[in-house]
């Protein structure tokens, strides 16, 4: 017997024990021992933790109340102004970045000469560091010395500087603008890379029938765009539920709760008041709102690769 057949023995001798049905299963096992590691038992761990009142201060002491934390959710002073806050920063927030996403996008098929290179710089927004684009948003939202302060200021809209980050129902919105711009520009490439997916035959023989530019855009571009522009859609709105540093860096969620949205209260119980317990509920209630998201993103996905 060679060498090498001693060497791969043992292995295959180990293989045909595996009963036949499972050795199909062989070759997904490391990937499924990451995912349960790094995915599956820290949402297991968030749960668990979520039925008792544990401090970060003392890790090693802990009260089992069952579902005393989401009661305390509940019974929060500041819930409902998270939610509401969370609301607008997702619903407002995603509109506008989808709108003005979608416009840049037809603008870079229409009208820009270099695409590529014109994309490149809308991206820009995208590609920079999260903190990075938070803290210049923040800069530019300061009281006397922010470029936005001073404009308003020279224009006659105001007529002193406005502590816009300070002021409890001023202070989401800088928030909220800061992450348009950050948002807007995936939607505009992936509006672009839509529009250069339709046939521009289509087109022209609409243009030949007699078809207006309304009517080619409502019969033909918005149809053949529809499931891209849903997919893009639900990717923002569970990109923007989750996000947490652009709230953070500016605000920090504050003045108060006035710009606290979900991800920064879950921070903030955890990391703050050190109330982990009332944090992990939080997150799970977190979970299930993406799970959500994530169910209908998947069903669109499904459907868009069943037509094609």
């Amino acid at each position: 017997m060679s060498y090498e057949s001693n060497a791969h023995s043992p292995y295959e001798r180990a293989i045909q024990r595996v009963p036949e049905g499972l050795r199909v299963y062989l070759a997904v096992l490391p990937v499924t021992a990451l995912v349960g590691l790094f995915i599956l038992y820290p949402i297991a761990r968030a749960i668990y933790t979520s039925f008792f009142e544990r401090s970060l201060l003392h890790p090693d002491q802990s009260t089992f109340i069952g579902m005393g934390n989401y009661a305390n959710i509940w019974s929060s002073a500041q819930i409902h102004q998270v939610i509401v806050n969370t609301v607008l920063w997702v619903v407002v927030g995603s509109g506008i970045a989808i709108v003005i996403g979608f416009v840049l996008g037809w603008l870079l098929y229409e009208k820009l000469p270099y695409v590529s290179v014109a994309s490149a710089i809308v991206l820009i927004p995208w590609v920079l560091p999260r903190v990075v684009g938070a803290s210049i948003w923040q800069f530019m939202f300061s009281g006397s010395q922010g470029i936005i302060n001073e404009l308003l200021v020279q224009l006659g809209v105001v007529d002193d500087y406005v502590v816009m980050l300070g002021d409890p129902s001023l202070s989401l919105w800088p928030a909220i603008v800061g992450m348009i711009w950050r948002l807007a520009p995936l939607f505009a490439l992936l509006t672009l890379t839509s529009f250069q997916g339709i046939d521009e035959h289509l087109y022209e023989a609409a243009r030949m029938d007699g078809a207006t530019p309304w009517e080619a855009f409502r019969y033909i571009t918005l149809p053949l765009m529809r499931y891209n522009l849903a997919i893009g859609f639900l990717l923002m709105l569970i990109y923007n539920i989750r996000n947490f540093s652009m709230v953070w860096v500016m605000t920090k969620g504050g003045p108060g709760y006035s710009s606290t949205t979900l991800p920064v209260m879950i921070y903030r119980s955890a990391f703050v008041d050190f109330n982990i317990g009332f944090a992990s509920a939080l997150s799970v209630m977190l979970f299930v709102v993406l799970l959500v998201f994530s169910y209908y993103y998947i069903k669109v996905y499904d459907r868009v690769q069943g037509e094609f």
